[in-house]
């Protein structure tokens, strides 16, 4: 007897249990990066029919969600934001920091539109990130060593988390002819291939499958020029110093490349120039050779072609 009026306690446990559990699950959750399904205003319809079109969700401003969740002990009203915060990946943050400068009017956003959906989602499709974040402006602040004050490092076309793309489109209201807009793309298409091999940032890129190729220069990545004994500027006077590095584009004025400039100028290379052309340029650079056929193979493995 004692044994069926335990059967009969921890049976009606589980089915409490069994309640409580479907009482907390939650309902009617909004996808915070799709627009309100019942907004009718020209954004809205815009920002849906990309998503419909392309299967990427498409965002101007990197606020998600500013919900009021009532006042204070004091009165006060308070809230509830959540970012895109592109510092932030799955398992870090980096020490960098990003203020963007949003599109002004729905001419531009329709705009951006007709350059991403003609000359860059074609180019993407095999590589198409989760979400992109169109901005007119995008500049990074990083925190040097030993510092506490954050200090401008530069403004970069894309930078990518493992939730979204930013895209700086700032350059695309100046841009004349086909050729330029092509060439436009194509820059941006280039981060978004180093971006879609994965990796943390904030750990030295473990994870990526362009490891083995950032691990050459993984501890020399955004540092000062003048540690390595190259002068500062951006023309190419001293172009070979940066081809003996293993680098072979000049992105910063005081620093060397970051690892997405790197990684994109590579891969442009790969895209742009045959084998025999790239070899015959830089065949006096061993890390360069040595970077360039690490990173061939995982470009060809993409499908794109420019």
């Amino acid at each position: 007897m004692k044994y069926i009026i335990l059967y009969i306690i921890v049976l009606a446990g589980c089915f409490t249990a069994c309640q409580q559990e479907d009482s907390l699950t939650p309902s009617n959750i909004s996808d915070l990066f799709a627009p309100n399904p019942e907004a009718t205003d020209a954004e809205s319809v815009l920002r849906r029919e990309f998503f419909n079109t392309t299967g990427c969700y498409l965002l101007f401003n990197d606020t998600l969600r500013h919900e009021y969740k009532g006042e204070d002990t004091f009165g006060n009203p308070y809230y509830e934001t959540e970012l895109i915060g592109l510092e932030w990946n799955l398992t870090s943050a980096v020490s960098t920091r990003y203020l963007f400068e949003y599109l002004k009017t729905q001419e531009q956003k329709e705009q951006a539109v007709s350059f991403l959906q003609t000359h860059l989602i074609p180019k993407i499709k095999n590589v198409l990130p989760y979400s992109i974040l169109v901005i007119n402006k995008m500049d990074k602040y990083i925190l040097p060593d030993g510092e506490k004050k954050y200090e401008y490092s530069d403004s970069p076309l894309v930078y990518s988390n493992t939730r979204c793309t930013a895209l700086n489109i700032s350059e695309l209201w100046d841009l004349n002819g086909e050729e330029n807009f092509v060439k436009f793309s194509q820059d941006i298409c280039c981060r978004i291939i180093f971006a879609s091999w994965g990796g943390d940032p904030g750990n030295f890129y473990q994870g990526s499958k362009a490891y083995d190729f950032l691990k050459v220069n993984n501890y020399d990545y955004e540092a000062l020029k003048s540690d390595y004994y190259i002068p500062d500027g951006l023309g190419d006077e001293y172009i070979e110093d940066l081809y003996y590095e293993g680098f072979i584009e000049n992105t910063s004025e005081r620093y060397l490349p970051s690892a997405t400039e790197d990684a994109a100028a590579y891969i442009k290379a790969c895209l742009t120039m045959t084998d025999e052309e790239f070899r015959a340029k830089f065949s006096d650079y061993r890390n360069v050779i040595k970077k360039y056929e690490i990173i061939k193979p995982l470009v060809e493995a993409t499908g794109i072609q420019f």
